[in-house]
This record gives C-alpha cells, structure tokens and sequence, in this order.
C-alpha cells in the first residue's frame, strides 16, 4: 500500500515544483520588461517645454470604450426654443 500512495506524491510534488519554478520565471521576466512611455520625436511641445525649463505630466489618453451613462437618456423637445 506504501508504494501505491508514493507515486502520486512524487507526481504531485515534481508537477509542483515544475509550476513553482515557471511562476518564478515569469514574474522574474516581467520585471525586465521596459514599462516607461516611448521617446517623443524631436520638435514636439514635450521637448519644447524641456527645453523651457517647465515640466509636463503625460496624461493617459482616453479610453476607446465610453460607457453609457445610467438612468434614461435625454430626450429632446419636439419644438426646439430659439
């Protein structure tokens, strides 16, 4: 009976140890990545305002999805004031 329950745990504790190592790996790897925002090309308003002295925050640029507002939407008069 021993030996019929060993197996399995040796499977169990490569395939462990196999995912372990990956997890380690890929969170490793995810740290070389190069997150910072490309270059901007020359003759641009970021690099004159450098040049000036001041700084500039980037901001994000909107999202393509825009969600609707709640709650019914407006509606417009049959007789439009002027």
């Amino acid at each position: 009976m021993a030996t019929v329950l060993r197996k399995p745990v040796i499977i169990a504790a490569i395939v462990a140890a196999i995912s372990i190592t990956t997890i380690i790996l890929v969170d490793h790897t995810n740290l070389i990545v190069d997150r910072r925002a490309p270059q901007t090309p020359p003759g641009t308003t970021f690099n004159t305002v450098n040049d000036a002295g001041a700084t500039v925050s980037p901001t994000r640029p909107e999202s393509a999805i825009k969600p609707t507002p709640p709650g019914p939407a407006p509606v417009e008069p049959a007789i439009p004031a002027k």
